[in-house]
């Protein structure tokens, strides 16, 4: 394996890691919303192999603004975006222009969460929209990444974002509390991936995001208050388990990946964790016990 280098990483432009291995960082509030701070919000692009043809694979929608710069791509390698993958949560929001914008690809969805989502059931509608296996997610590729769709953990509703229409104003606001309040019980799916060449785990939003020490000082003090700096760490406010067999089977496929680098969509561009990853997922999963099941 590999590994992968992100000391250029930086926000609106596609840069290669490692061979066929790019990531474009880009701006992004959470669900369009302003109120919410300005995060970093990655999307992993892939050469990958399938049936034989090199193709490249886009995983996370991110602000189609940047599209242009992965229209570049394929013309720097020749190859076409033959996949964009929704990650999980609310990763989705944004595909609606990448459908238009790669007419050749395949858009691929979790199965649990996205399609019962206001946005989700237009994108459902779609032609070339599907899906996912949840036992075999994307098995097209199983030579060259290893994916888990993470379920058995719950959370609030998928509520109406910004993205979708909302003001996001109090009214809304007062809706996602009383959502709390009924006991954050809906069903979600997460995408976890692991790059077989290079060694990277890119987990789904129950992976803690990772900021600088700066950054993570100048996040609003509620948001700060669930994040942490350069290190691993599992989500697990606001997120509870609802089938701990299912959790702990997930857990268990994830912790045989022999992980290298470990990644979130979110951390700060340039940061990832490769000290001892794999032994610091271990210890940050065992702190949870969600995998005793």
């Amino acid at each position: 394996m590999g590994g992968i280098d992100l000391g250029s990483e930086e926000k609106g432009k596609v840069v290669q890691v490692a061979d066929g291995f790019w990531i474009l960082a880009t701006s992004h509030h959470p669900g369009g919303n302003p109120g919410m701070p300005e995060i970093n919000n990655r999307a992993m692009i892939f050469r990958l192999k399938d049936n034989g043809e090199d193709v490249l694979a886009v995983f996370n929608a991110v602000d189609p603004g940047q599209m242009g710069k992965v229209h570049d791509l394929e013309k720097e390698t020749g190859l076409s975006v033959k996949y964009v993958v929704s990650v999980g949560g609310g990763h989705h929001l944004l595909m609606n222009d990448w459908h238009d914008a790669f007419p050749e690809a395949q858009l691929k969805l979790g199965p649990i969460r996205v399609p019962r989502t206001t946005n989700g059931k237009v994108l459902m509608a779609m032609d070339r929209v599907s899906t996912m296996d949840l036992d075999d997610p994307l098995p097209q590729f199983g030579d060259e990444l290893e994916l888990v769709l993470f379920r058995g953990l719950t959370a609030g509703k998928d509520l109406r974002s910004v993205l979708e229409g909302a003001s996001g104003g109090m009214l809304d606001q007062m809706a996602f509390m009383k959502e709390m309040m009924l006991g954050m019980k809906d069903p979600y799916d997460e995408l976890w991936l692991f790059h077989k060449a290079t060694g990277t785990l890119v987990g789904g939003e129950n992976l803690g995001w990772m900021f600088t020490a700066d950054e993570h000082k100048a996040l609003p003090m509620m948001f700060r208050s669930l994040m942490k700096t350069k290190e691993i760490y599992i989500m697990e406010k606001f997120r509870f388990v609802g089938d701990a067999t299912a959790v702990a089977a997930c857990w268990s496929k994830i912790l045989a990946w022999p992980a290298q680098t470990i990644l979130s969509y979110h951390d700060t561009p340039g940061v990832g964790f490769t000290e001892g990853a794999h032994e610091a997922l271990k210890t940050a999963v065992a702190a949870t016990k969600q995998a005793s099941a």
